[in-house]
């Protein structure tokens, strides 16, 4: 799987997050400007942190009214799409045009909302050896996006179905190591717009009395794969393998706990080996017959949001023959039910700030 189809299948996946909702609901429409700053994690951008960034973002929303019982435990969120187009503040980077599919989540009378979108992005300005080799940040073409707002929203200015809005964000983007270069950008900043509401009626939101909850133990059987680079820059990318067990524990309608075990298959580890036992022979760090696989234990944390849940989780590898980005990774990401034991997920796995790869996966819960 290369880095365009994965990521555009990332980004049509997830967009079913609204459109395969119930239709009883009402829409809002939203066009908002970002003004904000790239931040400096990683000295390897420096050069490219020129102007601030600046970018439109126009949004379709559509509010619930507690048909299903996961929105009444979640204050009733709403869920859209949006497109952002943004200029990243220098020439090297150049704009980024990305879609998002996006969950909304309301607090203080619902005027405080905080937002997540998961997206991919289109880079025009990409690098490329000959005619843009300074822009280390962006390897890629396709990019994967990650958008998060919090906004404060003042309700029907001048008696109008028009809500005036203001707050913060900050978009992430990386392609999750399928190639390098891939320092990836954060940008954060401030936004304000406007949101047209097209339900005029008083909106009557359901209440009911949820049924227990089993919190019985279960067993999670996933099988991942994907494809990502070594790092090193003109490197092709990979297919790997990640196979995954784990106990889990249902604690609430919102949540639950998962303890398990990686096992990674990544060749591209192995490319990195017979790199460094080459062109660094003098270090005498690498011989080149290594072992490339690795195993990790891990904990984690599932929130379930009706047929799709919010993955999180930290792990540590326990067999970690050769000294490959860190020891501690971390992991996030999106699963969908199919049926009750069966389901899809994507995880984006990183090692703190380095991202290492985007797995799709495919599992079953006993």
């Amino acid at each position: 799987m290369n880095s365009k189809s994965g990521l555009t299948f990332s980004f049509l996946l997830f967009l079913t997050i609204g459109l395969a909702q119930e239709k009883k609901n009402s829409d809002v429409f939203h066009i908002d400007y970002l003004y904000g700053k790239i931040m400096r994690h990683s000295p390897q951008i420096l050069h490219l942190i020129q102007g601030p960034t600046q970018g439109v973002l126009f949004s379709w929303e559509r509010e619930t009214f507690g048909e299903e019982n996961w929105q009444q435990l979640f204050n009733y969120p709403s869920y859209g799409a949006s497109l952002l187009i943004q200029d990243m503040g220098s020439p090297e980077l150049g704009k980024v045009y990305s879609l998002h599919g996006e969950y909304k989540f309301f607090f203080w009378h619902r005027k405080l909302s905080l937002k997540a979108g998961l997206g991919a992005g289109y880079i025009p300005n990409s690098y490329d050896p000959l005619t843009n080799p300074r822009n280390t940040a962006y390897g890629s073409t396709f990019t994967g996006s990650i958008l998060f707002g919090l906004e404060y929203r003042f309700q029907n200015i001048f008696n109008s179905p028009i809500d005036f809005k203001f707050g913060t964000f900050l978009v992430h983007y990386s392609n999750g190591k399928t190639k390098s270069p891939n320092t990836s950008t954060n940008n954060y900043g401030f936004q304000a717009g406007l949101s047209y509401d097209f339900h005029q009626t008083e909106k009557e939101y359901k209440t009911s009395v949820l049924e227990p909850v089993s919190k019985r133990w279960s067993w999670d059987l996933l099988v991942a794969t994907g494809a990502n680079d070594s790092g090193i820059w003109g490197e092709s990318n990979e297919a790997f393998l990640t196979l995954t067990t784990s106990v889990n524990k249902r604690l609430s309608h919102r949540s639950g706990i998962r303890f398990g075990l990686d096992v990674f298959f990544t060749p591209s580890v192995k490319t990195f080996i017979n790199y460094r036992a080459v062109a660094f022979q003098e270090e005498n760090s690498f011989q080149g017959d290594e072992d490339w696989r690795r195993v990790g234990l891990f904990l984690g944390h599932e929130l379930y949001l009706g047929k799709w849940s919010v993955l999180s989780q930290v792990g540590y590898y326990i067999y970690y023959p050769v000294d490959y980005l860190d020891r501690e990774y971390l992991k996030v990401g999106l699963r969908r039910y199919i049926t009750e034991n069966f389901y899809v997920s994507l995880l984006l796995k990183t090692h703190y700030s380095k991202a290492e790869a985007i797995e799709y996966g495919i599992g079953i819960r006993l």
